[in-house]
């Protein structure tokens, strides 16, 4: 193992033919770090100890229905630098594990890897799935594809911060039962459904560009969450903000526009705090709709905030006198600065969002 490290550190690298990673996992002692030299790898690895896997220019190519990494630790174990593209090896079946990363316990840091569905949707159904008592940070991570692409299952814990979850299938991040995340500053684009879901968990959304999902950019629901939503840039989805049924949800100093459908829709059984948002230039503004089939909504937003430009600005909602009607006159909406004079309205830190503004203009151009 020391051997390895110092030829790792010398840039002298194995073949993956002379370099069994299992093996060198399994031989390594907690707490150390396994250098994964450079190469391809196409077999799957087990992780049961806390160790940090670190890679400068290794990539994971594995087609198995298990995961190319299983993680089952009560010791750290860090993920840094690697390269995984997966996909299953035929349709799953029951007692199968299908993720790229599956994490069944432990504390987790996922850093700098980059995640590449090698299928379609069903064919690559998860690039992260945390469960369990697992405390999972994710940073500065590229995802492109697969069906859901980062999931927290089953009281899981978790950060999502600086990172890139581009066309996804279903929905880019969910937050499932028991589970509780932070999501700040990335971008999720590109979902054939959702941007980001949180179904029965605990969602903290902060400084996120949400932009291009065909259907939701944030769907809560379909069982109660609870959390906040707070100074996300949401454009272009189907509907900025959809929540369902009991959730509890403060939504603040949001910008959300251009959505074809509704910029907020709110079922009648939420309790929300909605407070400071910008909603301009959405076919509907706010739209309410009723728990019970058949009837009809009765709905009202407290909050101040900013409704302009829609081609309704709300339907089955009552919005209070307090609620500013005029142009935000945004500084430069096509440059991705969504700064506005209106005081206490919309973003509290344009710039960071016009920071991902660009990155996510940089993507679109390398054609992810």
């Amino acid at each position: 193992m020391k051997q390895l490290l110092l030829l790792a550190l010398m840039g002298i690298t194995t073949t993956y033919a002379e370099f069994n990673l299992q093996q060198a996992i399994d031989t390594s002692k907690s707490g150390e770090t396994v250098v994964v030299p450079k190469g391809t790898y196409t077999q799957p690895i087990t992780i049961k100890k806390g160790i940090i896997l670190k890679a400068e220019n290794a990539t994971f190519e594995v087609e198995s229905n298990q995961p190319a990494i299983l993680i089952d630790s009560y010791k750290k174990v860090t993920l840094e630098g690697l390269t995984i593209k997966w996909k299953t090896q035929s349709n799953p079946k029951k007692g199968d594990t299908p993720y790229a990363v599956f994490i069944r316990a432990g504390e987790v840091e996922l850093e700098n890897c980059t995640f590449e569905a090698l299928g379609p949707g069903e064919a690559s159904p998860c690039a992260v799935s945390a469960q369990g008592k697992s405390v999972v940070e994710i940073k500065e991570c590229c995802f492109n594809g697969f069906e859901y692409t980062i999931q927290f299952w089953d009281g899981a814990k978790g950060t999502v911060e600086e990172c890139q979850v581009m066309n996804p299938g279903r929905c880019g991040i969910t937050i499932g039962g028991g589970a509780k995340v932070k999501l700040e500053r990335n971008i999720v684009t590109g979902s054939r459904y959702h941007g980001i879901r949180c179904t029965g968990g605990e969602i903290e959304a902060k400084s996120n560009l949400v932009v291009r999902n065909k259907n939701r950019g944030f769907y809560i629901g379909n069982k109660s969450a609870v959390g906040e939503i707070s100074n996300n840039l949401i454009v272009d989805n189907a509907t900025g903000i959809n929540v369902f049924a009991y959730s509890k949800l403060a939504i603040k100093n949001n910008v959300i526009i251009r959505s074809s459908y509704a910029g907020l829709s709110i079922i009648d059984t939420a309790k929300l705090e909605v407070e400071g948002n910008i909603i301009v230039d959405n076919e509907k503004g706010l739209v309410g709709f009723s728990a019970e089939k058949g009837k009809e909504p009765s709905l009202s937003i407290r909050g101040k905030n900013l409704v302009h430009g829609n081609k309704t600005d709300a339907e089955k909602i009552r919005l209070p006198s307090k609620t500013i009607l005029d142009d935000p006159q945004f500084t430069a909406p096509d440059a991705g600065l969504f700064k506005t004079n209106a005081k206490s309205m919309g973003l509290e830190d344009p710039q960071a969002l016009q920071a991902l503004w660009n990155k996510w203009q940089t993507a679109l151009d390398n054609g992810l």
